[in-house]
């Protein structure tokens, strides 16, 4: 949390007490804050003696008028003299006499949240959602296949919420600053910089396509693009001790994500490749991309087509077939094992 709120000129103290986190800075770093991994929820608080909390409510109440309200108190520890039922009564009892609100125990408009912390009380409003999971850096470090589409960025971004650190890797067409900014969405989510690799991707996969042509293997195209993006991958994951490669493969979706397409890619190299998407649909993942806020950025972006995308492609490929366009690209020293 703390890198976090550096990264935005936000210095904080951060101190554990009784399970809970308290961050000394200011309301607007809840936001920032939710987004650390492992982080369940934020409620910006003010922290106060409990016999402040009468007039604390009457000067931030003044000018609400919520339909109905409740108040919700707990005791962390017992060292404060009264139960949660106690307070519950006393502050409801005070907001009743003072502004005349329903009370709704069960879907008030407004929740008056206390909890007593070493005989302090802290009052809240509000409780933001926190994106949960393992916190960042815990789990090791991985490759992301990471693309300008939908799916990759959503990939990485619930690797990191398991606790993975990324690394970036992009073969590009034309797409590099978009890919940044994703980049800088997912940063948010990570208490380490991604550092981002990009490359060539006509430069790099030139010659496999003409190897491709001259052996009328063309429909292999992309299954042996995702294969060579593997490849890479894995030579970079082993430079930077990696532990897997991350991609954004969702079951069936296109071409080179058949159950048996990415058997084929798999097989072609030795490290974990993981596939959080694999069993969700389109909707799913947009879902998570509108709110993680990489689907604008992919709205935004300019489309290019890919300039060896074949007029038809292979969507159950052998293993045979695959070995033999190896075998082929060994002879012309286009292959390392």
């Amino acid at each position: 949390m703390k890198k976090a709120l550096e990264r935005h000129n936000i210095h904080s103290q951060v101190h554990t007490i009784h399970g809970r986190l308290l961050v000394n800075t200011p309301h607007e770093a809840a936001d920032i804050i939710r987004k650390v991994p492992g982080v369940v929820s934020v409620s910006p608080a003010w922290r106060m003696d409990y016999e402040n909390v009468p007039r604390f409510l009457s000067e931030h109440l003044a000018g609400m008028n919520p339909s109905s309200f409740k108040v919700e108190a707990r005791r962390i520890n017992k060292a404060f003299h009264k139960t949660s039922q106690q307070i519950n009564e006393e502050i409801g009892a005070f907001v009743v006499q003072n502004f005349g609100w329903k009370v709704d125990l069960e879907n008030p408009e407004l929740a008056i949240g206390i909890e007593m912390i070493d005989n302090e009380a802290y009052v809240f409003f509000e409780t933001k959602k926190g994106v949960g999971g393992l916190p960042s850096t815990t789990q090791g470090k991985l490759v992301l296949l990471l693309s300008p589409g939908i799916d990759s960025p959503v990939a990485g971004f619930l690797m990191l919420r398991r606790g993975a650190s990324l690394v970036a890797l992009h073969f590009d067409q034309g797409h590099s600053e978009t890919v940044k900014q994703m980049v800088n969405v997912l940063n948010d989510y990570s208490s380490e910089p991604i550092e981002l690799i990009v490359i060539d991707h006509h430069e790099s996969f030139s010659p496999y396509v003409i190897e491709l042509e001259r052996m009328r293997k063309r429909e292999w195209t992309c299954v042996l693009c995702k294969i060579l993006m593997l490849k890479k991958a894995e030579q970079i994951a082993r430079q930077k001790s990696a532990l897997g490669i991350v991609t954004g493969d969702s079951l069936g979706q296109v071409a080179s994500q058949t159950l048996e397409n990415l058997f084929l890619e798999s097989s072609a190299v030795n490290l974990p490749i993981y596939r959080p998407l694999i069993g969700m649909d389109k909707d799913e993942t947009v879902k998570i991309a509108k709110d993680i806020g990489t689907f604008d950025i992919f709205l935004k972006a300019a489309r290019h087509s890919c300039p060896f995308r074949p007029s038809s492609v292979v969507t159950r490929g052998s293993i045979h077939v695959l070995r033999r366009i190896i075998d082929a690209f060994k002879s012309q020293g286009l292959w390392q094992d």
